[in-house]
């Protein structure tokens, strides 16, 4: 999605989260974020029937890249986020 300044891309692993299991989530929410960054993960609860674990990147819109640094750039998060929701089911259980 865009917002006036930034293109937002939102990468979820497809699992829902339980109830019981939003406190892991937050506490692995501040673990990643806090030793990675990018892609900044988040409890996401916005139009699905239940929260779920989301990487988020962001890109100024004010940024000019070619299309092949773009897709290289897009190629980047995804590895990333792969490997955070890894992290996430490995270590935290999700």
């Amino acid at each position: 999605m865009t917002t006036k300044r930034l293109l937002v891309a939102f990468v979820t692993d497809g699992h829902f989260l339980r109830h019981d299991q939003l406190a892991v989530a937050a506490a692995a929410s501040n673990a990643w974020n806090t030793e990675q960054l990018n892609p900044m993960l988040s409890v996401w609860d916005v139009r699905g029937p239940r929260p779920c674990l989301a990487g988020v990147c962001n890109l100024p819109l004010t940024c000019r890249v070619t299309q092949a640094d773009f897709d290289a750039l897009a190629s980047d998060w995804v590895e990333r986020a792969r490997q955070m929701f890894t992290r996430c089911h490995q270590v935290f259980k999700l």
